[in-house]
Parts: structure tokens; C-alpha cells; sequence
């Protein structure tokens, strides 16, 4: 309810009547007529008071010296005075000693009639603390019935919020200025209705390579690449519309040079003074791209020849696979002869030279759409298109000049074996199986030849050679030796201990991988004989390069347990002698066992570790998440540590559900008390990213290859 100042007069000069009538009445007590009207008076007043009081605003009354004569409730309130300090005292004794100058003069310009504006003040006096407020000035044209006297009516208002809000705002503009201009990031305030550059900061005219008065005025879609402005129209429309209030995207931009930078764009809007505007911050990552690029390609790429590499060919063979129709894809499996030679003999700088140029010879035999990975060591993987026998024999001649290194002139071949998808559904490793297989034909046949997979080629031409007459022989004769590839603490580097790895040095085929004799091994009852015979002759191996003073050998083995072995009730003597009869401690052993082999017989498997964690050494699981990686078994059995499969550190950083499941396999280890050792680490990516994870240990090509014995002290003796 608003009041004019006329009306609060006539209020206040019913009250001042009132009191008039009391006075009258003090001096003619003893008429009963009066006394009946003073209490009509007093009734009057009190009532009068009231309506004054409820007041929602802050009134007063002045006369010409400025002295308050009247008041209501929510002045007193205001100045936290009561009514009868405030009444007869002067309204400047109120208010701070700079503002009072300015309310005299504003009292005598309204008092004359004119138009005064709104002033602000502070108060002070009886205060209990600091408030601002506006006064208005109205002078009455009528004067109250009852009093004859002119007084002013000054309105009063609290502003000390607003006040408040402003300075915090101006505070707030002040604040945003300083970061917009001294952000290290590129920062542009840019009008939406035409795109014009309002404001832009110094790092942005760096960036550019331009003043900032130069950017002012422009649009940003004169610096913008063309391609750029077109997928940037979606987002921007989106945002003008108000559906969103933000996007983000990578964008280049042109500097004065003409070169283009990339930037992260960040665009949302805001509003000052009733203008609508982008807020755009522009991040130059044209480094961050650029070394993005590089750890992709390191990830997809062998570093020695820059050939793809495993994981890569795996990819680009699935793509394939899927569109092809059957005999639409070949594969070629290519795979130097007696390599081994030359890297042992002339040592492995000689070896990589002749990897690079076998390599490059490789390509140049190629057409662009055919793909040629390193697969591994002296393996090539081709994937083609059509009929490869012409291929693979250009691949075969390609090889044969001399390969010059240093003072060395070396004579290489190669032995290949094809397939194509010859049947429906066939995935990429049984392509890469089949190849195989029929490279082993190749060499079989004397080596440096051409082999095309045949059905059933793969028992006659590979597993016929791998006969259990001649495992058997083969471990009776010593010819399966323990390999070592070192498992390095990731955060230093340090090596830790070393992974016994079986190897076959069979007569006539050569150096056999696990992958030749393993499966034949477990099927036949062979492995835990031959497991037991590994674990001896490496602790023995350990005990020779102690006994040498070899400050490397001050490490542990990890050595792989089979099904049968551990589940063989002579087990554990067996163990426990080979430590007493090579004189290693138990704490320098490690037994690496699958989670196949503890789920097979758990009540079995119980026992089994517990006694051998009676003995001192340490239990990890092999292999982790590829069965059934289970929780509970993990609370039963007394191991250690966790190892990831190498399957799924081939695909981190690149395959989001191997990177899932490493990281999650890790935040388990963790959680468990438990290290995690990641196996197969062979690029700088794996390295990083299992860095970032707080990934224990690691193994892998990276850090080094499974070594024979000779070699390992040869390499690490003078370290």
C-alpha cells in the first residue's frame, strides 16, 4: 500500500493534536467533561500510533532545522534508536559525517519546494552497525489540521543489500576481467547476433600471432579452417536456439603466418548489460595431438621397423574378415631361416639391421593395399587380397640378394606358408594358425620354399613332428632348458627376478616355442615330469650365477605349476629337496599357478599351497582374468600377487574393454593387498599407462625377451 506524503502528515498531525488535547486537559483536571474527552483522545492517539507503526515504511517528520518530530516503528528499527531518543533530535546527528553536508542541503532545497532527487547516506549514531540508505524528500502541499507548523516527510529505504550486490558484481566483472586477461589459455568474448570478437586476451594474440586490437572487431571464423566452420555449425546453431548452453569441440585455426593450430574450443554463453555472448576459450593442443599421434603409432606399430605390429594386424584382419566373402583374404606367414645364427654369432645390433632391411625389402615387394606386419622376432604377417602364390613367391625372391651390415655380407631366406579364408566364420587366428602350419611344411622341406595350407595339414605337417616318443626322449636328453625373461619394477625399472620359460631345442627342428610342445606335454602326462625337471635345473642355474658372485643373481624365479604337478601328492617333497639340493632359499622362489589349476580340485589345491607357503616361498596367479577370475578363491588361497594376462596389455590404451579389464584387475590387487605383475609389455604406451595405474611389475618384449642362460649373464654380468 503505498502512502502520498499528505496523508502521512495528516497522521502525524492527528497524533501531534492529540497531544495538544492532553496538555489542555493537564491544566482543567478537574472538568469531568475534559477528562471524558482525553480519553477519547488518548484513545484516539494510541490507535493513530498504531496505523503509523504498521507502516511497512520507514517515515519521518522533520521541520525546517532538521530536527525529527515525529516517527514511525520501522524508522526506529532502521536506526536501532527508540522513539523517545529519536523525537526532538537532530536527523544529521545520524548519519556519517561525509553524507551529512549533502542531507542539510537536500532538507532546505525540498523545504523551498523543489524537486529533490533520492540521496544515499550511512547511518551511524545509535547503529549497531553500518546500514546505507536512500531518503526521499516530500513536502506537503496541506498541513495537518492539527498542526500548524510545516514539516517534511523523508522516506527512508534500505540499500545496503543492493549495495552489496552491486560491489559484489563490479567485484565480480573486476575479478573475470583479470582472469580473461591474464588466463594462459586463448580467451574471446564474441557477440552471438554477428559473431564480432568484443574482447580477446593476450594468450589468444600470441596463439594467433596477432594484437589484440587486431582481434577486436573480427570474427573468429576469419581464423577458422573452412572444414572447421562447417562441423562447427551444428554446435553453434544448437546454442544460439538456447538447447544448449555449452559445446566443446577441436578446431584449427589460421595464425598470421598461415599456419594452422589446433585448439580445444570451449563456447558457452553469458549476459552482460542485456547483450548475449559467447565466453570462447581456445586451447592451443597442437603438441598434445601431435604426441597423441605418436603414442597411437607407437601403440600400432613395431619400433624396430615401424611395420604393424601385432595387435594392429589383428585389428585391420578383423575388419577384413568381416566384409570378405571365402577365399576372399590371405594370409601369409613369413619367417626368416636360422636367424638364431646370426643374432647369436654377430649379436643382436647385426640382427636388427637385418630385421629393418628384410623389412623394407617385404614392402617394396607389395602393393599399397596389402598389409605386412612384424609379428614378432624374424616372423612377417602379409594379409591380401586374391591369389598369393605370385606374392609369396616375389616375398621368397625379395630376400635373397646379400644384406650388407659393417664389414658382414649375409645371405638370408625365408620360408613361407599361405592360407586363405577357406571356410565361413573363420576368425583371425585360425588364418594365422593355418599360415602357420604351413610355414612349418616350408621348412620342413628344407627351408627357403613356399607351402600352401592344406586341410589337415596341420596334424600331418606340424603336430606329426611333435610325437610323444619324442618329448619324451627330448626330456630325458636335457633338450628342454629353462629360459629367463626378466620381471621389472615398473616405477624404477629395476629388474626383480626372472620368469622360467621352457624351451625345446629340438635336434632337427630347432629352438621350439611353448606353444610346440606344451599342449602335447599336458596331454600326454609328460608336464609335471617335466615341469619338475625345469624347476630343478633353473634353481640350479640360479645357484651357479650366485656361486659366481653374480650381483644380478640376487633375485627371485617365478616358476610355472601345471594342474597335475600341483595336485601330485609328491609335490611338495619335490620342491623342498630341489631347494635343499641347490642350497636356494625358499624366499628367492616364486610358483606361478593358473586359475585352471586351482579350480580343478580346490579342497586339493588348498592343501597343496598352504604347504608350500609353509616352506617360505610365494604363491601369484598366472594368467588373471582369463578364467574365471574369481574372488573367492583369491580370500582362500594364500597367494600373493596377480598376474594380467598378456592379452589384455596388448589391447591397453587402444581397446577400451582390455583397458577396462587391466585397470580393473589392478584397483583389485589393490584393494586385496595383492602386487599386480602386467605380462607382455611391449611398447611405451603399455609402459605409461600401467604407470598411471599404479601398476606393480611388468614383463615383456620391452624390457627384454626370454633369454637362455649364457646369454642372461653375459648381458647382466657387468651390470
Amino acid at each position: 500500500m503505498e502512502f502520498t506524503a499528505d496523508t502521512i502528515v495528516i497522521v502525524i498531525g492527528v497524533v501531534s493534536a492529540v497531544a495538544l488535547a492532553a496538555s489542555i486537559w493537564n491544566t482543567r483536571r478537574q472538568s469531568v467533561r475534559m477528562r471524558r474527552q482525553l480519553d477519547l483522545v488518548e484513545a484516539a492517539e494510541a490507535e493513530v500510533r498504531r496505523l503509523l507503526d504498521e507502516l511497512p515504511e520507514a517515515v519521518m517528520l522533520v521541520d525546517h532545522e532538521g530536527v525529527v518530530r515525529s516517527t514511525n516503528f520501522a524508522a526506529l528499527a532502521m536506526f536501532d534508536l527508540n522513539r523517545r531518543d529519536m523525537v526532538d533530535s537532530h536527523l544529521v546527528d545520524y548519519v556519517n559525517g561525509d553524507d551529512q553536508a549533502d542531507l542539510r542541503a537536500a532538507l532546505q532545497r525540498a523545504f523551498t519546494g523543489d524537486d529533490v532527487d533520492p540521496i544515499q547516506m550511512e547511518v551511524l549514531g545509535g547503529a549497531t552497525e553500518r546500514h546505507t540508505i536512500e531518503a526521499s524528500f516530500h513536502l506537503p502541499k496541506h498541513t495537518a489540521v492539527f498542526d500548524r507548523e510545516q514539516r517534511l516527510v523523508v522516506r527512508f529505504r534500505d540499500i545496503s543489500e543492493r549495495e552489496q550486490q552491486a560491489r559484489a558484481l563490479h567485484q565480480a566483472r573486476r575479478r573475470f576481467q583479470q582472469a580473461f586477461h591474464s588466463a594462459p589459455t586463448g580467451m574471446a568474448l564474441v557477440r552471438l547476433d554477428d559473431g564480432r570478437i568484443v574482447d580477446a586476451n593476450q594468450s589468444l594474440a600470441e596463439m594467433l600471432r596477432y594484437d589484440v586490437e587486431e582481434l577486436v572487431g573480427c570474427t573468429l571464423r576469419e581464423f577458422t579452417h573452412p572444414d572447421d566452420v562447417r562441423s562447427a555449425q551444428p554446435h553453434r546453431a544448437r546454442l544460439e536456439l538456447g538447447i544448449v548452453d555449452s559445446f566443446r569441440l577441436d578446431q584449427r585455426y589460421r595464425r598470421r603466418d598461415g599456419e594452422f593450430v589446433w585448439a580445444r574450443t570451449r563456447v558457452s554463453t553469458t549476459e552482460d548489460d542485456g547483450q548475449l555472448l559467447a565466453i570462447t576459450h581456445i586451447e592451443d593442443v597442437t603438441e598434445q595431438r601431435r604426441a597423441a599421434e605418436q603414442l597411437r603409432y607407437a601403440a600400432r606399430h613395431d619400433d624396430l621397423t615401424g611395420l604393424p605390429n601385432r595387435a594392429f594386424l589383428m585389428h585391420k584382419l578383423h575388419d577384413r574378415l568381416a566384409v570378405a566373402e571365402v577365399a576372399d583374404v590371405a594370409v601369409l606367414f613369413v619367417d626368416l631361416d636360422q636367424f638364431k645364427v646370426i643374432n647369436d654369432s654377430l649379436g643382436h645390433e647385426v640382427g636388427d639391421e637385418v630385421i629393418r632391411e628384410v623389412a623394407r625389402r617385404l614392402r617394396s615387394a607389395l602393393r599399397d593395399h596389402d598389409v605386412l606386419a612384424r609379428f614378432g622376432g624374424d616372423e612377417f604377417i602379409v594379409v591380401l587380397g586374391g591369389e598369393p602364390v605370385d606374392v609369396a613367391e616375389r616375398l621368397r625372391r625379395s630376400v635373397h640378394p646379400p644384406i650388407r651390415v659393417g664389414e658382414h655380407e649375409l645371405f638370408v631366406t625365408a620360408s613361407i606358408g599361405y592360407s586363405t579364408n577357406h571356410e565361413s566364420g573363420m576368425s583371425p587366428n585360425d588364418l594365422l594358425r593355418d599360415a602357420d602350419a604351413a610355414m612349418y611344411r616350408a621348412k620342413a622341406r628344407g627351408r627357403d620354399c613356399v607351402e600352401a595350407f592344406e586341410a589337415g595339414g596341420y596334424e600331418s605337417g606340424v603336430k606329426a613332428l611333435r610325437t610323444t616318443s619324442e618329448l619324451r626322449h627330448g626330456i630325458d636328453r636335457g633338450e628342454i632348458v629353462p629360459y629367463f625373461q626378466p620381471i621389472v619394477d615398473l616405477e624404477s625399472g629395476r629388474i626383480l627376478g626372472y620368469e622360467v620359460l621352457a624351451r625345446w631345442l629340438h635336434p632337427d627342428r630347432g629352438l621350439l616355442p611353448p606353444a610346440e610342445f606344451l599342449p602335447l606335454a599336458e596331454e600326454s602326462g609328460l608336464l609335471t615330469e617335466m615341469g619338475n625337471r625345469l624347476l630343478h635345473d633353473s634353481l640350479a642355474q640360479l645357484a651357479r650365477w650366485r656361486a659366481l658372485g653374480h650381483p644380478f643373481a640376487q633375485c627371485h624365479l617365478s616358476v610355472n605349476v601345471g594342474t597335475r604337478q600341483l595336485v601330485d601328492p609328491g609335490f611338495f617333497d619335490r620342491v623342498s629337496d630341489a631347494l635343499a639340493e641347490t642350497g636356494i632359499d625358499a624366499d628367492s622362489l616364486w610358483l606361478e599357478i593358473t586359475e585352471t589349476a586351482l579350480l580343478s580340485d580346490v579342497k586339493a589345491a588348498t592343501v597343496a599351497l598352504r604347504e608350500l607357503r609353509g616352506l617360505g616361498l610365494h604363491l601369484s596367479v598366472d594368467d588373471f582374468g582369463t578364467g574365471y577370475s574369481s574372488l573367492t578363491y583369491l580370500k582362500r588361497f594364500p597367494v600373493e600377487t596377480i598376474k594380467v594376462d598378456r592379452s589384455f596389455v596388448a589391447g591397453l590404451g587402444i581397446d577400451s574393454e582390455d583397458t577396462t579389464i587391466v585397470e580393473a584387475v589392478v584397483q583389485l590387487g589393490q584393494s586385496l593387498g595383492l602386487s599386480v605383475v602386467a605380462e607382455g609389455i611391449e611398447s611405451a604406451l603399455q609402459l605409461n599407462r600401467l604407470r598411471e595405474l599404479g601398476c606393480d611389475k611388468g614383463q615383456g618384449y620391452l624390457f627384454g625377451r626370454p633369454r637362455p642362460a649364457e646369454l642372461v649373464q653375459a648381458e647382466r654380468a657387468g651390470v
